[in-house]
Parts: C-alpha cells; structure tokens; sequence
C-alpha cells in the first residue's frame, strides 16, 4: 500500500517567544497540528521567524524575503499560515507565494502610531498599516477579536473570507480559583502589561499615585510587564516609583515566567487595564480564567472581551477609573470583614458565585478548545482547496481530534 503524500505546512510569526500573544497564537497553532501528527497525519510542518527564543525543532530564523525564498520548505508548502500585526518582512512573501498555494491569515491589530513615542516603532507601527493590506491576498482572514474583524473589513475583505479566531489565554488555573470574597488582607491589584503610554501606564502610575496617598494599607499594587517590549525612560521612572513607595505599597515584576505570572493572578483581586488601544487583550481573559475581577478603559477591544462582567471608564479619565477601583475595593474589604460581596458589573451587581458563572460562559467563547475547534475547521478547508487535494490521512485526523473535542469548554 502506498504511503499518502504529507500536507506541507508552512507558519510564519515576526518573532516567536515567550509571553507575547501574537508568538502565543503562532504555538497554539503548532501544537494542535503536532496532535494531528499523533493522530497518524501525514503533516510536515515548517515555522518561519525573523527571531525566537524558543528552541522548537520546525523553526527556522530567517530574518529577510530573499533569506526565505532560498528555502525549499517555502516552495514546496501547500498550506502557508501568517500571523499579521505588527509589520515584519517575511509577511511580504505573500506576493511570491504560488497563487494555488491557499493562505490564512491570523490579524492581531497594530497600535496606532499616533500612540507610540520610541521613533523605531512607531515607524513599525506606520508600516504595519500599509502591509496590512497584504491581507488581500490570503484565502482567509480570521480575526482575533472584534475590533480587528471591523478594522479588516475597512480594507475591503470580502465578508465570506473574514472569520473570528479568539486567542485562548496562555496560562490557567491548576486548581478551581479561591474566592476573592474568602481571601484576608488588603484589596491588591494588577496591572500586567508593555511600559508604554498606549498602554496606559502614565495614568496608571497617576492611579497608583492617588491609592497609596489614602494610606492605610488598604490597598496593595503590582505592575507587571516585559521590559523587552517597553520604553526604558518610562521603566526607570516605574523603578523610581517603586523605590519611594512605602514598604510593601507598590512592587515590580518583570518579565515573569508562566509559573510567576499564576502566582500573581492568584493573590490578585482585581486587574486594571488603563489602555488607550487594544486589538484584543488576552490579561482580561487569564484574570477572569483565576476569578479576578477587570476595570479597564472603554478603548479597542475591552469592551468586547470584557462582556460587560468588569468595569469599564472612559478611556483617558483617570478620575473615574480611580472612583470604579476604589468602589470595586470598599465592597471587597467589607465583604472581607463578614458581610455580603456584591460585584458591581456593567450588567448590574452581582454575587460572586452568579458572577463566576457568568464568567465561565464568556470564557466559553475564549477558550483553547474553542480555538482549537475553529483552526481545525479553517485547516480542513484550506487543504480542500490546495493543490494537494484532499488528505485522508489528515481529514481522518482533524475528525477523530474534533470528536475529542466535542462538548470542551
């Protein structure tokens, strides 16, 4: 009997690392074909990036077009699979890729250049919006979120090529998260992401500013954030504020691993989100994932992923944005001293436990084996329309995988 020909897939990322969502959606992708290869099918699989820290055996760095090109692997994949964000070379080997060789493309949004101060990435960022129409030429466009999905369309997408693939979060509990209400001492709260001013930092650093002048001890405060991706002038005035802090008010956490970052949502009760721009921010769905509770500005995605089970303010109003942290806090420190926790959500306030349930149902539409079930499907029609035909081989094992899957939050 004739061994079945293998599906050639080729995936492609700027950069592929850790704790970087659009690297996260590249691994996530990686992992659901490796458990089709568990499940007999016959798939080579190539990963091209212009830098990782990852030591995966399909990756190969390649930093230009012409560096790409010079590999067989390019030419030979039936299936060619970008993430799109931020700009990145090898996203322009769209327009030499066989126009029978079928691409999906995965759109993770740029910051608006307007937002960004360090000149190296905000000229990325302006590049980003011109490539952005290489979008074009891909067989199918899913869209993190959808913020992302209207912002494609404005391209001229057409409306049965564009779909929504929501990120999965990269980290979950171990164990059924504690109650907030349950836990002792003071209200502490998160802010997880890059030091840049579209993420809001300054005005988080106003609202850190304004809690520990209440004193107290009441409230404790925990930035953290991968120094790689942020602005080094606005990560010595963090340290700076730190340093004068009172003892054990404000702490620094940089670069934290998987394991560090569990722990943080773990003695979390509340992440704070004081972004000007996010095409879909994954922190919302791991702090709602460890039954934390989100306060966040109104801009890009968050309304979106925050469903209306958090708090948003308008975005750049610092002042409400400290009143929704400090009404979240009062209710939880007097839940803390024996009476009834109340969560004040855009839906209206809710108990815990409802709250929780609500927040599971969300997350239903964010979870990995959601993700996993809409990638299968957009791989199965892509290998229908490659010009290596339907794979047995492969359809028997996206249909045993989707068996596995059936009934998975």
């Amino acid at each position: 009997m004739t061994a079945e020909t293998p599906l050639r897939i080729a995936l492609y990322a700027g950069i592929f690392v850790h704790r970087d969502a659009v690297s996260n959606s590249l691994r996530h992708k990686l992992d659901a074909l490796h458990r089709l290869v568990e499940l007999g099918a016959p798939l080579e699989i190539t990963v091209f990036t212009q830098a990782s820290d990852d030591v995966v055996a399909e990756v190969h760095v390649v930093e230009t077009v012409d560096e790409l090109i010079a590999h067989e692997e390019f030419w030979s994949a039936d299936v060619h699979i970008f993430e799109e964000g931020m700009y990145y070379d090898l996203f322009n080997s769209v327009f030499v890729i066989p126009p029978d060789r079928p691409i999906l493309a995965i759109d993770h949004n740029t910051t608006p250049p307007e937002l960004v101060d360090i000149p190296e990435s905000k000229a990325s960022c302006e590049r980003s919006l011109v490539q952005r129409h290489n979008l074009a030429l891909a067989r199918h466009v899913a869209c993190v979120s959808e913020l992302n999905l209207e912002l494609v369309r404005s391209v001229g997408i057409p409306e049965e090529r564009l779909s929504v693939l929501h990120l999965p979060p990269a980290i979950t509990p171990s164990a059924p998260p504690a109650s907030m209400a349950e836990r002792s001492g003071p209200v502490r709260v998160l802010y997880l992401g890059r030091f840049v001013r579209a993420k809001g930092i300054v005005d988080m650093l106003e609202l850190v500013d304004r809690l520990l002048a209440r004193g107290g001890g009441g409230i404790e405060v925990t930035l953290a954030g991968d120094p790689r991706f942020s602005d080094p002038e606005m990560l010595r005035a963090i340290e700076h504020r730190v340093e004068s802090a009172p003892s054990g008010s404000l702490e620094l956490v940089l670069a934290p691993s998987d394991g560090a970052l569990a722990q943080l949502f773990d003695r979390t009760d509340v992440l704070v989100i004081p972004s000007f721009h996010e095409g879909y921010c994954v922190p919302v769905v791991e702090a709602f994932s460890f039954r934390r509770f989100v306060i966040a500005y109104d801009a890009g995605n968050l309304p979106n992923i925050v469903g209306g089970l958090g708090l948003l303010v308008p975005t750049g109003d610092v002042d409400a944005l400290e009143e929704a942290v400090l009404r979240f806090a009062d209710g939880l420190a007097g839940a803390r001293r024996g009476g009834s926790l109340r969560l004040p959500t855009l839906l209206g306030e809710m108990g815990e436990e409802r709250w929780f349930e609500a927040v599971q149902a969300h997350l239903a539409g964010y979870s990995a084996a959601n993700f996993e079930r809409q990638f299968l499907a957009l791989l199965g029609d892509l290998v229908a329309q490659s010009p290596h035909g339907p794979s047995p081989g492969v359809n028997k094992a996206i249909s045993v995988r989707a068996s596995e899957l059936a009934g998975v939050r």
